[in-house]
């Protein structure tokens, strides 16, 4: 067996028109509840906006593109296309950030890529004309993929209207390491922070969705993730 499984999760990332739409939908949606608690301003923190990068603000569907052809799989060609530097802004993303930042906002961008990768993903943000692309504003992973630490560091000074991922570990840690009927019924709990306090952006390719039904066991076979996989469909 061979990675074609993610073919269509991947050319609905690249071909969809629907997909581009849901990504300029998020930031249409970001826009409005930021002018909302703009209004208020009436806070004594400086207001702050948390934003994931990978499939949030950049593009990453070259790399499993070519995972697919080359039937390779995370961490081969990784570190590689991100050094290329070259992933593109999701639509509506470079233009969401800079008019929060032209309103006195501030973007942290709290990313798992590890910490080696911080320069050439600061070039790739800054080719792109992302604001605050520097090294005080992109927290990345250094030991740890829970996201809470660096959240905390952000919470300690700022009011943060909004976070913004495609993943439900970019929102709270509560979402981390649960099952899947355990995320259902999280999702359920904070129904009302969608779309008010949490933005998703879309990511059929990969995420803790996509590791959990697998059961996050990276060494099965292809064959036997396949089958694993075709187990979990509900039919009628």
């Amino acid at each position: 067996a061979d990675n074609d499984y993610l073919l269509m999760a991947t050319l609905f990332q690249q071909k969809a028109a629907e997909r581009r739409a849901l990504s300029y939908q998020a930031f249409n949606i970001a826009k409005l509840r930021l002018d909302d608690e703009l209004r208020k301003a009436r806070l004594t923190k400086t207001l702050a906006i948390i934003v994931d990068i990978d499939e949030t603000v950049l593009d990453n569907s070259p790399f499993e593109a070519k995972s697919i052809i080359e039937n390779s799989d995370y961490p081969v060609h990784w570190d590689e296309w991100c050094t290329a530097a070259k992933a593109r802004p999701l639509a509506g993303s470079v233009d969401f950030l800079n008019y929060a930042k032209s309103k006195g906002v501030i973007v942290y961008y709290i990313t798992n890529r590890k910490i080696h990768l911080l320069d050439v993903t600061l070039k790739n943000l800054k080719l792109e004309g992302f604001p605050y692309a520097d090294k005080d504003h992109v927290l990345m992973k250094t030991d740890d993929s829970n996201k809470d630490a660096r959240r905390n560091i952000v919470e300690a000074n700022h009011h943060i209207v909004l976070f913004m991922g495609d993943n439900l570990g970019d929102f709270m840690h509560v979402f981390d390491d649960k099952n899947i009927d355990e995320r259902f019924s999280l999702t359920d709990k904070y129904k009302n922070e969608f779309g008010n306090k949490f933005i998703v952006l879309p990511n059929p390719m990969y995420g803790s969705w996509a590791n959990e039904l697998i059961n996050n066991n990276y060494d099965l076979s292809k064959e036997e993730k396949i089958e694993l996989l075709k187990k979990q469909l509900i039919d009628f």
